[in-house]
């Protein structure tokens, strides 16, 4: 295979593995909320509820800065992708081989056997040296 054609599969490939994760989420939200909107006693309840949920949202919004923060820049990422699954990337004396790029982490395999997770709010942020095509992204 020519190297363009693996260029363009790895691209594809990140790409859609992202766009499934959120399909995935997207569908499992609406269904829950059609499915809880057809009971009358839960519509009931539901108009107190929304009196607080101003509250509620402000309280969930601090305490889930940093997940929400990771997952605005994994969307980042998959679209400008600086860099994608199996490339060979350095983050911060870390190096080696992207496994997966999900909504809140980077997986690197190192070549030793581990692997490294990385919230991708860190890449955002961070300066990460991408081996397979020479892009520092900073």
């Amino acid at each position: 295979m020519s190297p363009a054609v693996s260029q363009v599969s790895r691209t594809t490939r990140t790409r859609l593995r992202f766009l499934r994760r959120l399909l995935i989420a997207v569908v499992f939200v609406v269904v829950a909320m059609i499915v809880l909107s057809q009971f009358t006693e839960l519509k009931r309840i539901a108009t107190g509820v929304l009196a607080s949920t101003a509250v509620i949202g402000l309280i969930v919004g601090f305490a889930a800065q940093h997940t929400i923060a990771n997952m605005v820049a994994g969307i980042q990422i998959a679209v400008s992708q600086p860099f994608r699954i199996g490339d060979t990337v350095e983050f911060e004396e870390k190096g080696g081989r992207v496994t997966d790029i999900t909504l809140s982490y980077t997986y690197i395999d190192p070549g030793d056997g581990s692997s490294v997770v990385i919230p991708n709010q860190l890449l955002v942020e961070g300066i990460v040296h991408n081996r397979s095509t020479g892009d520092t992204k900073a």
